[in-house]
Protein backbone atom coordinates (compact mmCIF):
# COMPACT_ATOMS: atom_id res chain seq x y z
CA UNK A 1 0.00 0.00 0.00
CA UNK A 2 1.26 3.72 -0.90
CA UNK A 3 2.32 5.78 1.83
CA UNK A 4 -0.13 8.75 2.43
CA UNK A 5 1.04 12.14 3.52
CA UNK A 6 -1.06 15.34 4.70
CA UNK A 7 -0.22 18.53 5.09
CA UNK A 8 -2.03 20.93 7.03
CA UNK A 9 -4.25 23.50 5.94
CA UNK A 10 -4.06 25.46 8.36
CA UNK A 11 -4.73 25.13 12.54
CA UNK A 12 -7.24 25.41 15.12
CA UNK A 13 -6.32 29.26 16.35
CA UNK A 14 -9.18 28.89 19.45
CA UNK A 15 -10.77 25.90 20.07
CA UNK A 16 -12.19 24.00 22.83
CA UNK A 17 -10.59 25.77 26.51
CA UNK A 18 -11.36 21.93 27.96
CA UNK A 19 -12.24 18.77 27.91
CA UNK A 20 -15.79 18.31 28.63
CA UNK A 21 -16.44 21.99 27.78
CA UNK A 22 -19.69 22.56 25.27
CA UNK A 23 -18.84 22.57 22.36
CA UNK A 24 -22.21 23.57 21.55
CA UNK A 25 -21.95 26.74 22.66
CA UNK A 26 -17.90 27.97 22.11
CA UNK A 27 -17.23 29.62 18.90
CA UNK A 28 -14.06 28.16 17.72
CA UNK A 29 -11.28 30.13 15.49
CA UNK A 30 -9.93 28.23 12.35
CA UNK A 31 -6.47 30.00 10.73
CA UNK A 32 -6.45 28.81 7.12
CA UNK A 33 -2.79 29.06 5.81
CA UNK A 34 -2.23 32.53 3.68
CA UNK A 35 -1.41 30.12 0.54
CA UNK A 36 -4.94 28.32 0.96
CA UNK A 37 -7.12 31.39 1.91
CA UNK A 38 -8.36 31.90 -1.58
CA UNK A 39 -10.38 28.50 -1.15
CA UNK A 40 -12.61 30.26 1.29
CA UNK A 41 -14.19 32.38 -1.62
CA UNK A 42 -18.01 31.39 -1.64
CA UNK A 43 -17.82 29.45 2.01
CA UNK A 44 -19.82 31.78 3.72
CA UNK A 45 -23.24 30.71 1.32
CA UNK A 46 -23.43 28.02 3.39
CA UNK A 47 -24.46 27.36 7.10
CA UNK A 48 -21.96 24.47 7.79
CA UNK A 49 -19.02 22.64 6.94
CA UNK A 50 -16.69 19.23 7.87
CA UNK A 51 -13.75 20.24 9.41
CA UNK A 52 -11.47 17.19 8.87
CA UNK A 53 -8.86 17.77 11.77
CA UNK A 54 -5.47 15.54 13.01
CA UNK A 55 -6.08 14.86 16.55
CA UNK A 56 -2.03 15.78 17.41
CA UNK A 57 -2.10 14.91 21.30
CA UNK A 58 -3.45 11.79 20.83
CA UNK A 59 -0.11 9.20 21.90
CA UNK A 60 -1.68 5.77 22.47
CA UNK A 61 -4.41 3.37 20.15
CA UNK A 62 -6.87 1.58 22.05
CA UNK A 63 -8.63 -0.70 20.24
CA UNK A 64 -11.63 -1.85 22.71
CA UNK A 65 -13.05 1.78 25.40
CA UNK A 66 -15.60 1.80 27.63
CA UNK A 67 -17.02 5.44 27.95
CA UNK A 68 -16.08 7.60 30.21
CA UNK A 69 -19.32 9.60 31.74
CA UNK A 70 -20.89 5.98 31.30
CA UNK A 71 -19.17 3.41 33.53
CA UNK A 72 -22.35 0.94 32.87
CA UNK A 73 -21.89 1.35 29.13
CA UNK A 74 -20.63 -1.58 27.26
CA UNK A 75 -17.00 -2.05 26.03
CA UNK A 76 -17.01 -1.17 22.06
CA UNK A 77 -14.71 -0.92 19.53
CA UNK A 78 -12.78 2.58 18.78
CA UNK A 79 -14.74 2.39 15.67
CA UNK A 80 -17.88 2.31 17.42
CA UNK A 81 -16.66 5.47 18.75
CA UNK A 82 -15.51 9.15 17.86
CA UNK A 83 -12.91 8.89 20.73
CA UNK A 84 -9.95 9.93 20.29
CA UNK A 85 -7.55 6.89 20.62
CA UNK A 86 -7.74 6.09 17.34
CA UNK A 87 -5.21 4.63 14.85
CA UNK A 88 -5.50 7.45 12.42
CA UNK A 89 -6.64 10.14 15.21
CA UNK A 90 -8.36 12.38 12.65
CA UNK A 91 -11.24 14.25 13.81
CA UNK A 92 -14.30 14.79 11.52
CA UNK A 93 -16.47 17.69 13.31
CA UNK A 94 -19.65 19.31 11.53
CA UNK A 95 -19.29 23.14 12.56
CA UNK A 96 -21.98 26.03 11.95
CA UNK A 97 -20.55 29.17 10.31
CA UNK A 98 -20.20 31.77 12.29
CA UNK A 99 -18.39 34.34 10.27
CA UNK A 100 -15.77 33.48 6.93
CA UNK A 101 -13.35 36.38 8.18
CA UNK A 102 -10.62 34.92 5.26
CA UNK A 103 -8.12 33.25 6.68
CA UNK A 104 -9.98 32.78 9.48
CA UNK A 105 -13.13 31.08 10.36
CA UNK A 106 -15.61 31.59 13.20
CA UNK A 107 -17.54 28.45 14.08
CA UNK A 108 -19.71 26.84 16.78
CA UNK A 109 -19.75 23.59 17.79
CA UNK A 110 -15.84 22.61 16.79
CA UNK A 111 -14.53 19.96 19.32
CA UNK A 112 -10.81 20.51 18.06
CA UNK A 113 -8.12 21.43 20.70
CA UNK A 114 -6.01 24.53 20.46
CA UNK A 115 -3.45 24.25 18.10
CA UNK A 116 -4.42 21.16 16.47
CA UNK A 117 -3.84 21.14 12.95
CA UNK A 118 -6.76 21.50 9.95
CA UNK A 119 -6.43 19.22 6.65
CA UNK A 120 -9.28 19.77 5.05
CA UNK A 121 -12.73 21.85 5.24
CA UNK A 122 -15.98 20.79 3.03
CA UNK A 123 -19.23 22.48 2.56
CA UNK A 124 -22.58 20.29 4.68
CA UNK A 125 -25.44 20.63 2.28
CA UNK A 126 -29.01 18.25 2.44
CA UNK A 127 -27.07 15.40 0.53
CA UNK A 128 -25.44 14.77 3.87
CA UNK A 129 -28.48 15.35 6.45
CA UNK A 130 -29.45 12.24 7.93
CA UNK A 131 -32.82 13.11 10.29
CA UNK A 132 -32.58 10.14 12.47
CA UNK A 133 -29.65 7.72 12.23
CA UNK A 134 -29.44 4.79 14.23
CA UNK A 135 -27.38 4.98 17.51
CA UNK A 136 -26.74 2.58 20.42
CA UNK A 137 -28.82 3.18 23.38
CA UNK A 138 -25.20 3.89 25.51
CA UNK A 139 -24.82 7.04 23.33
CA UNK A 140 -28.57 8.39 23.40
CA UNK A 141 -28.18 8.17 27.66
CA UNK A 142 -24.74 10.09 26.72
CA UNK A 143 -26.38 12.34 24.61
CA UNK A 144 -29.43 12.86 26.64
CA UNK A 145 -31.59 11.83 23.49
CA UNK A 146 -35.05 10.25 24.21
CA UNK A 147 -35.92 7.72 21.80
Amino acid sequence: MREIRLKPIGYVEEGLPQEGASRRDFISTVRVFDEYADGLLGLEEYSHVFVIWYMDRVERVELRVRPRRLPDAPEVGIFATRFPPRPNPIGLTVAEIVAVEPPRLRLRNLDAWTGSPVLDIKPYDVLDAITSPKMPEWLRRLLNIDR
